[in-house]
């Protein structure tokens, strides 16, 4: 795995950032289980192209179980994996924003419930700290009243066309990070 050289100095715990040595399958299975649970007909969430480039997140328990994995994907050679869906909005946000990233591929287990706030401090430091100035989250719709509640987001696009394979709508929303940095650059 060739991942991205990312300056981390703000993991918040439990968080660990994969590495050489991490079961990265074990990840793989994690993010099959869980998207399976809500996205039945999702069965691409292990490897793909843009885990090489990214900083892949997780927490595990006492016997090494993966409990909860996410990744922020820096805008680059491939692009984002939201392009696939809405480039010109991404596009847009480019021109506007400059470096944009996109965290993705959340799965959280029962075990880990409660572990998204610490999830978004980490991706407002790496943000912070590898000069990105703008993450886009493709969400459920229903979820955009806590992303913009929580982190100031803007809503980009409310319906993107594209729905997973389910009966859901889902929007992009954009997180800028200078505007949010009273909320979240408290240590």
């Amino acid at each position: 795995m060739k991942t991205k050289n990312y300056n981390y100095k703000s993991i918040y715990k439990p968080l660990k950032v994969v590495d050489e040595s991490t079961d990265i399958k074990k990840i793989w299975q994690l993010r099959q289980s869980e998207y399976g649970k809500y996205y039945p007909a999702m069965n691409d969430a292990a490897n793909d192209a843009y885990d090489d480039y990214s900083c892949i997140l997780y927490t595990e328990d006492e016997t090494g179980g993966i409990t909860s994995t996410g990744r922020l994907v820096i805008d680059g050679v491939l692009g984002l994996p939201a392009d696939e869906i809405v480039k010109h909005e991404i596009n847009l946000l480019r021109k506007k924003r400059g470096t944009v990233a996109e965290p993705s591929r959340f799965a959280i287990s029962d075990a880990a419930r409660g572990i998204l706030p610490t999830y978004l401090r980490t991706y407002y430091q790496l943000a912070r700290e590898n000069a990105i100035n703008s993450l886009i989250f493709i969400t459920r719709d229903k979820n955009i009243g806590f992303y913009r509640r929580a982190l100031g987001a803007n809503l980009i696009c409310k319906d993107v066309g594209y729905n997973y394979g389910t009966d859901y709508k889902f929007s992009l929303l954009e997180w800028e990070i200078k505007a949010n940095d009273p909320i979240y650059s408290q240590d």
